[in-house]
Parts: structure tokens; sequence; C-alpha cells
């Protein structure tokens, strides 16, 4: 409490009054408040305001505003319950706001960030260190984030569009329907050693349907849809149940007994080709049958045959009993096999032929699936069986 003017002149004490700086009423200026002997304060007063023109204190330091930097400390609560606009914020310590935080300039947040309740982000919002969400975080609008790094569980209602590159360094758990990649140039990669499908569906497969899916070498591991068909191995089979004569020749690869041949296209150039020859057949009598040999021609290729040191030469002998009396009721059999490498993935046609010398003069017959009593005693003699032939091909893949 000050001393009272009571029992003092003025002459002692006008000194000590306070007035306006011009001795004035005051007005609607702004005037410095000086005392009697006109020493200025810092406190400025008109009708309408009130200044300082030096540091601004309540209580010392329950709230200070510093003069020559604005800047302003509050020791206690602020609590403000209209809008506020704030061109920069520095909290030291905990801040706790209220109502709805408008901010509508940039803002820097140097330190932690806690958010006890709903933060809603209406605008664009720059995430530059670490940013830690423990409840939920509720996009509804488009979001842009240039990267995430989740630690724990993250829930996307909606669609999650990630325009640049992503990478998960933990376990990715996806329970609706999953779309990779949207153009015929995008690439897949997967790096695992296995990969599992526990609700795979077993089924019979249908080989006439049913498509499978292959990593193309061609094309530096692409997938590519192909027929399952596609993968199966071949067999086809020519059976010959009439009967036919035949006679040998020396030109070329022999004559083509043309009841016997056969047709394949093979998977691929890798295959393999079985090629197997059963032929019931009989021959002239006098011992001819060793002037003969059966060879085989792949699409007019000689092959399988034995050419070393040989004029009469094949893949198998022609071969008959023919040297005794009744010889001429019995049917001979050959049963040839060769396992092919074609090289092609095109038509291979397979051919059976008889080849001959022309030493001493012998140009050796068959009589396929018959024997040579059959012609002389009738069809179907009692003595004469007949039989059947057959050339079939199975395809081995690589």
């Amino acid at each position: 409490m000050g001393l009272p003017l009571t029992g003092s002149s003025v002459a002692s004490t006008y000194t000590g009054l306070l007035k306006n700086s011009d001795n004035s009423t005051v007005s609607a200026s702004l005037k410095a408040i000086s005392d009697g002997s006109g020493n200025d304060s810092a406190l400025q007063i008109s009708n309408a305001a009130v200044n300082t023109t030096g540091d601004f204190s309540v209580a010392t330091n329950k709230l200070t505003v510093a003069a020559a930097s604005g800047n302003t400390a509050v020791a206690g609560t602020l609590a403000v319950t209209g809008a506020t606009n704030l061109s920069s914020l520095i909290t030291s310590g905990a801040a706790t706001i209220g109502g709805a935080l408008n901010v509508t300039g940039a803002t820097t947040l140097t330190g932690n960030l806690t958010v006890p309740g709903n933060l809603a982000v209406t605008g664009t919002s720059t995430l530059t260190g670490a940013t830690a969400v423990t409840g939920t975080l509720g996009v509804t609008a488009a979001t842009t984030l240039s990267s995430v790094g989740v630690t724990g569980a993250a829930t996307v209602g909606t669609t999650l569009g990630v325009t640049g590159n992503t990478t998960l360094t933990a376990n990715l758990t996806v329970n609706g329907n999953t779309t990779l990649g949207n153009a015929g140039g995008d690439l897949v990669t997967i790096n695992a050693s296995s990969v599992v499908i526990p609700n795979a569906i077993t089924v019979a497969v249908d080989i006439a349907s049913d498509n499978l899916y292959i990593s193309d070498a061609s094309s530096t591991g692409d997938l590519r849809l192909i027929t399952a068909s596609s993968l199966v191995p071949q067999c086809t089979s020519t059976i010959f149940t009439g009967i036919s004569n035949f006679t040998a020749t020396n030109a070329g690869s022999g004559v083509e007994i043309t009841s016997l041949n056969a047709s394949i296209t093979p998977r691929s150039t890798g295959s393999k080709v079985l090629v197997t020859i059963v032929v019931n057949y009989s021959t002239d009598v006098g011992g001819v049958t060793f002037a003969g040999a059966f060879r085989i021609t792949r699409n007019g290729t000689e092959i399988g045959s034995n050419a070393i040191g040989s004029s009469l030469y094949g893949i198998a002998p022609m071969s008959g009993l023919s040297d005794f009396t009744g010889s001429d009721h019995f049917l001979s059999n050959q049963t040839i096999q060769f396992l092919d490498s074609p090289s092609s993935s095109s038509s291979v046609a397979y051919k059976l032929h008889l080849f001959t010398t022309t030493g001493g003069g012998i140009t050796p017959n068959i009589y396929l699936n018959r024997t040579r009593a059959d012609i002389a005693a009738g069809v179907n003699g009692a003595f004469d069986a007949r039989a059947s032939s057959s050339m079939t091909l199975q395809e081995y893949l690589a």
C-alpha cells in the first residue's frame, strides 16, 4: 500500500501525481502518462485504447509480453472460447485445446504430437518426421503418402491407391479379392522359395478344357497360359486288319508298305517318339526271305538302319519259314521298336518299307496279314490263319 496524501500540500506532492504528458484531458489520441515533474512513463492511454511502450507483465511472471519481440508467456491456463488465429504457435509443454483447432497455414511440429481424441484433417498435410498413431486413423478422402511405416495393424476401409514403390517388411494379409497389375507389361516378382495355397480345391483335371500357367524360358520367365492337353504326351496308332501284297525293290528306301504308316505332331522340339511296328506276313518259298530287310523313314529320311559294311541292310530283317514243305501255311512275325528324336514340333510322318538287293535275281514278296497258302487254297483255309499289323507312335516329353 502506498503513502496517502492526507495532510500534505500540493507543492510537496504534485511531482508524484500522474497526468497526461501534455497536461491535457483524455482524448481519442494515445498520450503518455507522466508524473508532476514531466517524466513520461511507458504507459499510454486514450479514451479508446491503452498502450505500453515497454514490457508488460501481470503478477511479475504470470503473464508477460516482451516489448522488443512481442513474445508472450502465460504461466497458467490460456482459455480461448472464440476463434483464434495463430500465425505461429510454439509450445514447450503440454497444450490442451478443448474445441476445434483450425490451422490455415503451414504448421511445423518439431516435437511429439499426442491426440487422445479424434484428429480430422481436411486439407493437405505433410509429415516429414516419424508419426505414430496408436488409435484408429480414419481417412475418408484421397490420401497421398510418399512413405509409410506401419509397425502394427493397419486397416484401410476403402481403396488404397499407391502410385510409387511400396516395400512391406512384415507380413501382408489380404482377406478380400486382390488384383496385381493392370497391363500386359506389368511384372510380378515372388522371391519366396515356396508358395502355399491352403484352400486350393482338388479337382480332376479336364485335359481337353483346363488351362495351366507356365514360366516361358524364351521370355525371361514370363507366365504363359497354355492348355493342359499340350503337356500330355501323345499316342497315335494305325492298325491294318486287311490283306495286301508287296514286292520289294532296291530303289531308294525300298517299296513303301502303304498299309502301315502314321503321323504325330510332337509337343516340343525336345520330344522323343517311340516307334513300334508289328508286322504279320508270309513270303515266297525258296529261301527268298534272305534277300529282304525292313526300313523306317521319317518324313522321307531313313532312320535306325545299320549301313555298316553291308549292301543289304535296314532296321530289321525280313525273315520267314519257307524252306520245307508246308511252310507256306505259316505266318511270320516281326516286331520293330525305335526311339526317335525328330527335333521338330511340326507333323512327322513315319513309314515302313521293304528293301532288297539285286544279287541273284531274287525279289521277295510279302503277303501282309495272311499266309501264302491262303492265296492258293482260298479264303480262310483250314490251316491258314490271318492276323493284323500295326504301327504305334508314343511321344515322350523331354
